[in-house]
């Protein structure tokens, strides 16, 4: 049986390196990068060249996957960045900076996947959200603006897609440990170490999880329009949907504003 063809962007570090190397272990993984060399290749791993926020890359990428494949059955839209501080502390160029990299990035790779998806009759869309794209969260407001919009996109390519037998599915992750050394900083304290019980009701997920999770996807006969991944994503969703509003707010403020 032939192995899926799978393209993931964003795949030289993070969850996108761990995606490539999990799923390249029973898919052929085309792995997108500004710069190919730092993408580790390996064995049904191929590096591509592909920055998301330019229009030729995204088609030249599309073309060579299906020119050397005949075929591009996964599309997972990763790639993507976050900004966090004071909302308006931020310039309108940061603004669209990262809209142009979470959401129109992950529609130019969309556009150019459809049409062969279309002529194969089938193929599978996973875009990487966020629970920031299900709620928005203070001192996250242009990343919750960003993965908002990409929560957008994909619930309304579900619909629209389905009948070509195309599949699109958003995974909303919640908190993703990370490993090793990090460089972001938070300009407030996190919410787990505020309340040191966090930690325990709600412990964060590994990129292996995320990882197995899109496997699942890969292999449904019928993948879920979205997907929440995580128990911190879990409880507070279901908080946000339970909760009177007067509530929600005043367990919010509580929380971003507690020392």
């Amino acid at each position: 049986m032939q192995k899926k063809i799978i393209l993931i962007t964003g795949a030289n570090s993070g969850l996108g390196k761990t995606l490539a190397k999990e799923l390249s272990k029973d898919f052929v993984v085309y792995a997108g990068a500004r710069n190919p060399g730092e993408v580790e290749e390996g064995r049904n791993i191929k590096s591509i060249k592909l920055d998301i926020t330019s229009e030729k890359d995204c088609k030249d990428a599309m073309e060579k996957v299906v020119e050397n494949e005949e075929r591009i059955d996964v599309l997972i839209n990763n790639a993507g960045y976050a900004l966090v501080g004071p909302t308006t502390d931020f310039k309108t160029e940061e603004f669209l900076k990262i809209l142009d990299t979470n959401i129109v990035g992950a529609f130019r790779l969309i556009k150019y996947a459809v049409p062969y998806m279309k002529k194969q009759k089938g193929g599978r869309i996973i875009n990487i959200t966020s629970l920031n794209g299900i709620i928005s969260l203070p001192n996250f407001g242009l990343y919750s603006s960003s993965k908002h919009g990409l929560h957008a996109l994909g619930i309304a390519l579900h619909y629209e897609l389905q009948k070509y037998g195309i599949w699109v599915t958003n995974l909303a992750p919640g908190a993703i440990a990370s490993e090793g050394k990090t460089t972001k900083s938070l300009p407030h304290k996190p919410a787990r170490e505020k309340f040191r019980i966090l930690s325990l009701l709600m412990p964060m997920l590994t990129r292996r999880d995320v990882a197995e999770k899109v496997r699942e996807l890969i292999d449904s006969s019928h993948p879920p329009a979205q997907v929440i991944m995580g128990a911190d994503a879990r409880i507070v969703t279901f908080l946000k949907k339970i909760l009177p509003s007067c509530l929600w707010d005043k367990l919010l403020f509580y929380i971003w504003s507690k020392k």
